[in-house]
């Protein structure tokens, strides 16, 4: 055996070992190392590939040096407007995911019983025929819902596909861990308050998904102060948003920074002030910034009368903004009578209808409630004002353990050096005040007039011509698969992605209510990571009848549970366009290894056969002149070459002249930069366009989540038309408003400390943790603590500590600093791919992963069913035990894993 495979087992007990032990990558090597391989280059063959990197979301933009059809080096291109020629370590450790001896190169049938790790080699047209027959067998036996697939992140290249698979299948029910509880929440709750285009809605949410898209010209951005709340860009994104940010800080005139995380993070290391807020209180911290700001008049009036609902009166028995006619000021039936709404006239002392957008002769009041023929109506500003009224600075800064001088401060600095901008992360996504979380973000900026002027980070750029999300077949989907579909009536934020509610989903798996899901086909790395409280999935996978696992390499999900693994690409292999900013970035194939696939193909053979076998939704799916009839003109694709077409959208070359040329720049930097989107003259109107919110204006009083809660809109929709869905048991709250955690440690005496999660610069969600570089920098995840909460409990720095929850628990290395707020501990989401090839694979995912602790159960967002990932409450303590047996954590530990390299192979599906 080759020292590449020295210790290795291989994946295979019971299968032979030429069929299975080659697929998953146990197989004899030459031993070459880069250097070997290469030695004479006076007879070698280089050349340059422009592609794009998927370690993360962020695709920055790739130079991929190929010599004799072996990939020798990545380097940054500097054509792309946002990462500029950066690559990050996880874009760097491409070639060793790309000839990873650990990837999964052929299609696998499970031959022994789930978690023995037994499997063998099949061909693709068994396992297209065998899953497509299991799939339209139980379509026709117990329906469309016995299907259930999901998705995830780690740089997902066809986050659509699953969905579309889903729906091309009759089924209602997608899922994905970081859905409800990443990005979502901001992106469902953006839209409905800011009402935004594509590029719009997501433009504030997170720097790092290629929004707040101002910051990545710091040439051209005015901005002078930045409040980074729950994000560290210099983590997740440096050679985009990190390298931007770095280089705002680097002018003349410098940037203002304010940085609220419980963890003292790079960014937080060049703020003016950082805030080291309690896990969890984020929302009550916004409330207190969103009092200040009113109580000492520091908002932007003109922007706050005319162009936010803040004026408008609000009718408290229906919850929604007062319309003319409904107190004979208008008519019924007017073209625009949902459009005009109600303030109180200063001037005459009277209530008037409001003409879009702002009559000059009218002087709106900001507060107070009136009486219009014996009924009062307060203002959406005298609600909002009434909402946060008891969140001083000294209750706010004891709720968050916070500091009232530095709070007051960074008020202060946010509110008095404009133009201002906050960028909102990931941290309040992972709570059940998720949509509250974003709800203050969008308040604090509208009430400061953060809006779509120079230095803002709340833009709407013009769209891209390209297809970067190759879109769902919502088309499909009957009002009947709606209301299927698990947890949707209660949580209806998820429609924006057509998803359903995972702890629904995992409840009607076990329980069998409403109905039975069957089969589960699954696209990710390690759902045993991903999911919280991690130790469910157990019961759930021996539900399943069939579980099918897309992915790279083999995870703990794979072994635990697939009865099909189909080998993905790895990005260096694959197809894709990417928006950025102003240009458009290619990621082509660099070679093809194996048998992978691109996952977006797979999706489609599947469906195809499914179609052919009779499944009527799937026959649909390939049907131009149906789908015709309904309006879309998306149509199910055939292979790599379709799809590719697909991807080009609107751009005027060819797929191969856009890879000669790498990047084109589809619209003038000038041009893209535009501003004051809002203030455009529609031409049908004559008059602004405004924003796609119910009063066409920003709204911090947010009718459009009140409604989302009690028909479904603006994301319901059945066969192409809109479908009113039935309402949710209690009304989505349209205000802002402060829950403590369920688990909170205020009063929990037996687990005093707040655990957090937040990303590492080594890895991706549950990815590349067989990188043996990246291990090598980031071998076992560290449990950050501070150094008083350390003494209380008896840890010392470096020491093996366990880390438990009321759901279990993990061991973790200490790592005490004061880059942490006190009774507070910071771990990452981490497993351990070593132990997949040992008698103990299980262990791969019950050692050091945090999302055993995680909690599931108990209250979700009303919104969008988002469950705790962070901010519940555990203890901390010693591990006389040490680190795990067997766990991976020297440098040569990892050698095994090292690149082994492999020749390019014919792509399966043209």
């Amino acid at each position: 055996m080759s020292q590449l495979n020295m210790s290795r087992r291989g994946f295979v007990k019971a299968a032979a070992a030429t069929g299975a032990l080659a697929a998953f990558g146990a197989t004899a090597v030459d031993g070459a190392t880069f250097r070997e391989a290469h030695a004479d280059e006076t007879t070698s063959q280089t050349k340059k590939v422009y592609t794009s990197c998927q370690a993360c979301i962020c695709s920055c933009a790739v130079i991929a040096t190929v010599r004799d059809g072996r990939v020798i080096r990545l380097e940054g291109n500097p054509e792309s407007p946002i990462s500029r020629g950066g690559l990050c370590a996880k874009g760097l450790s491409g070639i060793q995911a790309l000839y990873n001896p650990c990837r999964n190169k052929y299609p696998m049938k499970r031959v022994g019983e789930r978690g023995t790790n037994s499997f063998e080699r099949i061909s693709w047209d068994q396992a297209i025929e065998e899953i497509a027959q299991k799939l339209t067998q139980d379509f026709f036996k117990y329906g469309g819902e016995s299907l259930v697939t999901s998705t995830g992140g780690g740089g997902n290249p066809h986050f659509s596909s699953p969905c579309r698979f889903t729906q091309a299948l009759g089924s209602p029910n997608i899922f994905e861990p970081g859905c409800a509880q990443c990005f979502l929440p901001r992106m469902a709750t953006f839209s409905l308050m800011y009402g935004g285009s594509k590029s719009g809605t997501t433009s504030m949410a997170d720097s790092k998904y290629g929004g707040c898209s101002s910051l990545y010209f710091p040439e051209d951005n005015p901005i002078q102060t930045l409040v980074m709340w729950g994000t560290c860009t210099s983590y997740h994104a440096p050679s985009g948003s990190g390298r931007a940010i770095a280089e705002l800080r680097a002018r003349e005139q410098g940037l203002n920074m304010v940085v609220v995380d419980p963890r003292f993070t790079p960014d937080a290391a060049m703020a003016d002030v950082w805030l080291p807020i309690r896990p969890g209180t984020d929302v009550a911290l916004m409330m207190t910034w969103i009092r200040y700001i009113i109580e000492n008049k520091l908002y932007d009036e003109d922007f706050c009368k005319r162009w936010t609902n803040l004026p408008y009166l609000i009718d408290t028995d229906t919850k929604k903004m007062l319309r003319a006619y409904e107190v004979g000021l208008g008519e019924a039936d007017a073209e625009d009578a949902e459009k005009t709404f109600v303030v109180w006239d200063q001037k005459t002392n009277s209530a008037k209808a409001l003409p879009w957008p702002y009559d000059e002769a009218l002087d709106p009041a900001f507060f107070g409630t009136y009486e219009i023929d014996g009924v009062e109506y307060p203002t959406a500003f005298t609600l909002l004002q009434e909402r946060v009224d008891e969140w001083t600075l000294e209750k706010g800064c004891e709720v968050c353990c916070l500091e009232k001088d530095q709070v007051e401060k960074a008020i202060r600095i946010y509110a008095e050096n404009a133009p201002s901008g906050l960028v909102l992360g990931v941290a309040t996504d992972m709570s059940p005040q998720s949509a509250q979380g974003t709800e203050g973000a969008c308040i604090l900026e509208f009430l400061l007039g953060n809006v779509e002027k120079p230095g803002a980070l709340l833009q709407r750029f013009p769209d891209p011509p390209n297809k970067v999300d190759l879109g769902t077949m919502n088309t499909l989907v009957t009002g009947d698969m709606l209301e299927k579909r698990l947890g949707y009536r209660e949580h209806k934020g998820l429609g924006i992605w057509s998803h359903a509610h995972i702890p629904t989903v995992f409840k009607a798996i076990t329980t069998g209510e409403p109905y039975q899901p069957r089969n589960w086909m699954e696209r990710s790395g390690n759902k045993h990571a991903m999911i919280g409280n991690a130790g469910q999935l157990s019961e759930i996978i021996d539900k399943m009848e069939m579980i099918c696992h897309l992915y790279m390499y083999p995870t703990a999900f794979t072994i635990e549970a697939a009865d099909y693994v189909l080998p993905t690409q790895e990005w260096l292999e694959s197809y894709f366009t990417i928006a950025h900013a102003n240009k458009i970035i290619i990621r082509q194939p660099v070679v093809h290894l194996y048998e992978t696939v691109n996952e977006g193909v797979i999706w489609s053979e599947i469906a195809h056969r499914c179609a052919e076998l009779g499944n009527p939704f799937a026959q649909k799916a390939f049907d131009k002149e149906y789908l015709a009839t309904l309006g879309t003109d998306l149509v199910y694709w055939r292979g790599q070459q379709e799809m590719m077409d697909f991807h080009m959208g609107s751009l005027p070359m060819s797929w191969d002249e856009l890879a000669e040329m790498g990047a084109y720049e589809w619209i003038s930097k000038e041009d893209y930069l535009t501003y004051y989107t809002y203030k455009t003259i529609d031409p049908k109107t004559g008059k602004e366009k405004g924003w796609n919110t119910p009063s066409k204006k920003v709204e911090p009083y947010s009718e459009g989540t009140l409604m989302l809660g009690r028909t479904g809109e603006p994301w319901a929709s059945a066969e192409g038309k809109s479908y009113v869905m039935p309402p949710a048991d209690e009304d989505y709250d349209p205000l802002i408003y402060y829950l403590e955690p369920e688990e909170t440690n205020l009063t929990d005496t037996e687990y005093p400390i707040m655990l957090t999660q937040g990303r590492i610069p080594h890895y991706h969600h549950g990815t590349l943790r067989n990188i043996p570089y990246l291990r090598e920098l980031y071998p076992v995840p560290l449990v950050s603590i501070h150094p008083e909460t350390a003494e209380k409990y008896g840890v010392e720095d470096e020491q093996w500590v366990w880390v438990e929850s009321r759901r279990g628990k993990v061991r973790g290395k200490a790592h005490v600093t004061a880059g942490i707020a006190k009774d507070a501990v910071h771990m990452e989401r981490f497993w351990n791919p070593e132990y997949l090839d040992t008698d103990t694979p299980s262990k791969a995912w019950t050692e050091m992963n945090v999302n055993i602790l995680t909690k599931t159960d108990g209250r979700y967002s009303p919104e969008h069913g988002t469950y705790t990932l962070r901010g519940f409450t555990v203890k901390v303590y010693p591990a006389p035990e040490g680190a795990p047996e067997g766990a991976w954590i020297n440098p040569t530990d990892f050698e095994p894993w090292m690149p082994e390299f492999s020749e390019s192979t014919e792509v399966v599906f043209k």
